[in-house]
């Protein structure tokens, strides 16, 4: 099935553009979506007359998105999670995190806008991409600060217990010294 695309859509084309598509996905997606418009008959000659039109509305998008980009590069992003002493997490930064972390700078982006290779699981400076448009991508870096747990419930019951253990020592050593006095005070 041969289609004019109306908008940009990713991975597969950008304005004006006629592209070969199975018919499923152009009938049931493209077209109802308002994406694309099939690229025979009337509405295609139109459409190619429209391409004026719409390519200065591309063009106007393409400057948002560019300003876009350059207030994403003024960011200074850091994000604190909990982390062991080598500088591992507990647990990984993903990419629900970076956009949770955007939309609290006040940018709504979705969620497939932004690009991170694989889950960031250590502390450290770290890199991810954000794609504002089909054609303006910003590359960003995250500092993930690492909040580390002093002691582990394991390591603080050890502690409790040694703490018990030196209690109890010294209370062996006052009962001993009790008892000697006692067998002294009767010996005598």
């Amino acid at each position: 099935m041969k289609l004019i695309l109306t908008e940009d859509v990713p991975n597969l084309g950008s304005l004006g553009d006629t592209i070969e598509v199975k018919p499923g996905y152009g009938r049931n997606y493209l077209i109802p979506q308002g994406m694309a418009l099939l690229a025979t008959g009337k509405a295609s000659k139109e459409l190619r007359h429209r391409l004026q039109y719409l390519e200065k509305l591309r063009a106007g998008k393409i400057a948002l998105a560019n300003e876009q980009a350059e207030k994403l590069n003024a960011l200074n992003l850091e994000i604190v999670r909990k982390a062991g002493p080598e500088g591992r997490l507990f647990g990984s930064v993903t990419i629900r995190d970076l956009n949770e972390l955007l939309k609290e700078n006040d940018f709504e982006l979705e969620r497939r806008a932004i690009i991170l290779n694989t889950p960031i699981r250590s502390v450290g400076t770290h890199e991810f991409t954000v794609r504002v448009h089909t054609e303006v991508s910003v590359t960003l870096q995250i500092k993930v600060v690492g909040e580390t747990v002093e002691k582990s419930a394991v390591e603080k019951t050890k502690a409790e217990n040694a703490d018990a253990i030196v209690i109890d020592a010294e209370e062996i050593e006052k009962l001993e010294e009790l008892e000697e006095n006692t067998e002294l005070e009767e010996n005598e």
